[in-house]
């Protein structure tokens, strides 16, 4: 990977192999320039105009500003409560699972409020058409708090302008950009739909990147993956495929496994773990293998 090139951070082909309908939105050509650029615009107006709409309502009145924040996270919180989707991806579970979860979807959430960062209209994040409703919300919000700190002209002036520019730079992204994604901004898909999807895929890997995503996401369909990876773990075995590393071992709960293999299945788990404590788990658990780690 090539650090210095920033489109080595926004195109990722294994991101587009396991999630080929929501990765792959910028097109080839000309046009690819003016979509990144667009971007970069996007969320620094919406920074401007965010932080703007904080500093007037905390010279208005600091409670306002309070009552709004807490409510707006509230009301994203209990929504995903609501859908069975609170449980970010993390492979994490009890108090840990649910502690992590809830400060991830917190700092997903500020995140996307003051940067509209695209890649958080995903179903693991906010999803499609909530990320649509917020950045809009987000408009309203302006104005409202600067008529309630009864600011100057040139203020309402400065908010117009801002949120007048935000909305045409999107407008041109959401033009430019392939017209096959654009519904992914108005997709009502949950996180356990878009991780159980994933297993519906004739790729393997693909299928076996299920294990990487909270068991939340996918113990309605528990059995069915259990029946895969025992019907074909001794074939990978032999077979070798690329996927089938130490790290994916690892990930696969016992009663998966096949009963024959289990003691060793239980000696690479706990290599990956004392590896993992000493920053090895990536390479030595790919070399375990006879994987080559990615560099």
């Amino acid at each position: 990977m090539n650090i210095t090139n920033p489109e080595c951070f926004l195109v990722d082909p294994q991101k587009r192999k396991e999630s080929p309908d929501f990765y792959g939105y910028i097109p080839d050509g000309g046009s690819r320039a003016v979509i990144f650029g667009c971007m970069v615009l996007n969320s620094s107006l919406l920074l401007l105009l965010r932080g703007l709409s904080v500093a007037m309502l905390m010279t208005a009145n600091m409670r306002y500003l309070l009552v709004y924040m807490a409510g707006d996270m509230a009301l994203y919180l209990l929504q995903k409560v609501a859908r069975g989707d609170f449980f970010y991806w993390t492979p994490l579970d009890g108090a840990v699972g649910l502690f992590t979860s809830l400060v991830a979807r917190v700092i997903g959430k500020t995140i996307s409020d003051f940067t509209g960062i695209v890649h958080w209209r995903s179903p693991q994040e906010l999803g499609g058409l909530y990320w649509t409703l917020n950045m809009f919300l987000a408009l309203l919000a302006s104005v409202v708090s600067c008529w309630i700190s009864d600011s100057s002209e040139n203020v309402w002036k400065l908010i117009v302008a801002l949120g007048g520019s935000w909305a045409a730079t999107f407008a041109l992204f959401f033009l430019l950009m392939k017209k096959e994604y654009r519904g992914t901004f108005v997709s009502t898909m949950t996180a356990k739909s878009a991780t159980m999807e994933k297993f519906e895929a004739d790729d393997e890997a693909v299928k076996a990147s299920i294990l990487k995503k909270n068991k939340h996401h996918w113990v309605a369909i528990r059995g069915e993956v259990k029946e895969w990876i025992r019907n074909n773990y001794w074939r990978w075995e032999e077979e070798k495929p690329p996927f089938f590393t130490d790290a994916f071992v690892a990930k696969v709960p016992p009663d998966m496994i096949p009963n024959e293999a289990r003691a060793s299945a239980r000696l690479i788990r706990a290599s990956v773990r004392r590896n993992s404590i000493f920053g090895g788990a990536g390479g030595k658990a790919a070399e375990g293998r006879g994987v080559q780690p990615v560099i």
